[in-house]
């Protein structure tokens, strides 16, 4: 092993990037092995089933949807059913599902049954959530240490936004935000790395934001927020950076339209069902804003502070970001902002079944970039405050993920009888009390009780020999990650006092 001193830009460099892959590791790892490794809304059902289309068949149609009477979207021009989502998350999900697919079903110890083999390639896609959540933590980490944070504060920030915030349940569901937030993070990453954004910046910001669309079309709203963030960090000179970020995602955007109009008939056609429960038109416009800013800020079931403690203490930093970096600053405010306002509008606010307020979970991320420069100023009680409210966070989010939230959400506390959320959900304590239930050893059925994928594959049959053996893989990484990760900060500390020693003896 190369023990040169970290004494040099690259050097420390090189080690910035050792240390957020050794993060990535262990985030990856520990996510997994605390994934929920299941799908259970109609959401994560129809992403699964194209991303299990496209590794069988090489197509994104949903005919087992169809079979398994679970199908949530509409016919094409052919007839045949399809998804109402593009197909960046199946194609993100696909090599892990053909992991477990072509692996994993074949170990011995799982069951030969239909259902065994449908959840256990589920749990290969649901393993991508991870992967991306970790990912995601690992850009955020990189982007503090590009915009002068140091690796300590960088690594308490990243690790408060890794376990305290609605990001580490979303590492075990099938949900589309952590595949969001990965590709964002990489694009803000991209903008953090130079002082000026240079025609290859730009391109691979474009690109990022591009495929994002295919994600969730809705990202196409975050293109003048980079757009802005340039012209405000480079002023006129940057204008054709700008141009280049916002024509790429614009191609993309046009091209999905193409494809929408190929396979339904219609440009602005994009696979959704009329009408959903109750007949009620989801995709449509018409909470009265004040409901949605409401929930989002305040209701105990969807607030942003609730749900993401951390961002309280980032929201104070923004003046702090600004100054260091106005790029990321304009980010962490314009992107959460204007989706804010966009879904605070939209009929489905809430996000249909899930915890917390998924839709903006991506864009907080980002805000708390401005906790960096909040620790940086050295201050003790900053540092304090940001522990206790990432210990509030962490607890939040194992209440959270520990139990089932659609078993705690279809019991008619969460809509009431016209399909409206109410506000007066209040999850922290009714899955405090199921969670209590479960310690106390009331009896769980299957998909019930305590929400992890060994609890619920070892319900389908699948013996715990087998589920051990796939769990020392993530549990050997995670060992290994943390071992490489104080090895990893050891030499930087060792540098950064040699190159302190070099200086003084300069200077003398």
């Amino acid at each position: 092993m190369n023990n040169t001193t970290p004494n040099s830009a690259s050097a420390r460099t090189d080690l910035h990037s050792r240390a957020a892959l050794w993060l990535f590791v262990i985030l990856c790892c520990f996510y997994g092995l605390a994934s929920s490794g299941r799908v259970r809304t109609a959401d994560e059902y129809m992403q699964f089933f194209q991303a299990q289309s496209l590794v069988q068949r090489g197509s994104t149609t949903v005919p087992q949807a169809v079979h398994f009477e679970d199908f949530y979207g509409t016919y094409d021009v052919h007839g045949q059913p399809r998804a109402p989502y593009p197909a960046g998350q199946a194609l993100m999900a696909a090599p892990l599902l053909d992991v477990a697919r072509l692996l994993l079903v074949h170990f011995p110890g799982v069951p030969r049954t239909q259902q065994a083999v449908f959840y256990v390639q589920a749990f290969g896609a649901v393993l991508t959530s991870a992967t991306c959540a970790a990912g995601a933590v690992a850009l955020f980490f990189l982007t503090l240490l590009q915009c002068g944070t140091s690796i300590r504060n960088a690594l308490l920030s990243a690790l408060c936004l890794g376990i305290g915030t609605l990001l580490f349940p979303y590492s075990g569901y099938f949900f589309s935000e952590p595949y969001t937030a990965v590709v964002l993070m990489a694009a803000v990453y991209e903008m953090a790395k130079c002082e000026r954004t240079g025609s290859r910046n730009s391109v691979v910001i474009g690109l990022l934001l591009a495929f994002a669309i295919w994600i969730r079309p809705t990202m196409v709203l975050a293109v003048p927020v980079f757009a802005l963030a340039i012209l405000l960090r480079e002023r006129i000179a940057g204008w054709i950076s700008a141009a280049i970020v916002c024509v790429l995602p614009a191609l993309s955007g046009c091209g999905y339209l193409l494809w929408n109009r190929m396979i339904f008939g219609r440009a602005l056609e994009f696979g959704y069902p009329n009408v959903a429960e109750m007949g009620k038109q989801l995709n449509s416009f018409h909470t009265p804003f004040y409901v949605g800013l409401q929930g989002f800020l305040f209701s105990p079931g969807k607030s942003i502070f609730i749900f993401m403690p951390p961002l309280l203490l980032a929201l104070v930093g923004i003046p702090g970001l600004w100054r260091r970096e106005r790029a990321l600053a304009t980010l962490a405010v314009g992107l959460p902002s204007i989706y804010l306002l966009f879904y605070m509008r939209y009929t489905q606010w809430e996000g249909g079944l899930c915890p917390g307020p998924r839709y903006l979970l991506p864009f907080l991320c980002v805000t708390c970039l401005a906790l960096g420069p909040m620790l940086d100023t050295g201050s003790l009680k900053i540092r304090r405050i940001l522990w206790v409210l990432g210990s509030i966070g962490l607890a939040v989010q194992v209440i959270t993920y520990a139990t089932s939230f659609l078993q705690d959400q279809v019991v008619g506390t969460y809509y009431n009888a016209n399909f409206d959320y109410q506000m007066s959900y209040n999850p922290m304590v009714s899955q405090t009390l199921r969670l209590i239930s479960y310690l106390k050893g009331q009896h769980a059925g299957l998909g019930l009780g305590f929400d992890r994928w060994f609890v619920f594959l070892h319900q389908l049959g699948v013996s715990a020999s087998t589920e051990l053996v796939w769990a020392l893989v993530p549990l050997c990484g995670l060992a290994l990650g943390i071992t490489q990760l104080r090895r990893t900060l050891t030499r930087l500390s060792d540098g950064r006092s040699v190159h302190a020693d070099s200086v003084l003896q300069v200077s003398v």
